[in-house]
């Protein structure tokens, strides 16, 4: 899994975190937004997309979720569409498709 934290837009003062990334168990994107948290307490969940499976399958619809709370960079959209081509940012997980890959032929 990968996960990356997004600069909410200017006027979303009310927005402590945008996070993204690519779910591997889940084959989909996400996009979770959390609200400024209360003095002692853990900021809010307003919105999920993507816990549910190949809920969002493409960096495309991942923006779309993502345009109403922050930009999404066009470098971090090439590493998401990696983290999907090579299941998130887990090396040993490449590296065992690799293997099972050569075992298969």
């Amino acid at each position: 899994m990968s996960r990356y934290s997004l600069k909410p837009h200017p006027k979303h003062s009310d927005i402590f975190e945008v996070a993204v990334g690519w779910d591997v168990g889940l084959s989909s994107f996400f996009v979770m937004v959390f609200g400024v948290a209360d003095a002692g307490r853990d900021p809010d969940l307003w919105h999920w997309r993507g816990g549910q499976p190949r809920q969002i399958a493409s960096v495309e619809a991942l923006q779309t979720e993502v345009l109403p709370y922050a930009e999404l960079p066009v470098e971090l959209v090439s590493r998401l569409k990696g983290d999907q081509r090579n299941g998130g940012a887990n090396p040993s997980r490449r590296l065992s498709r690799f293997i099972s890959h050569l075992l298969n032929f």
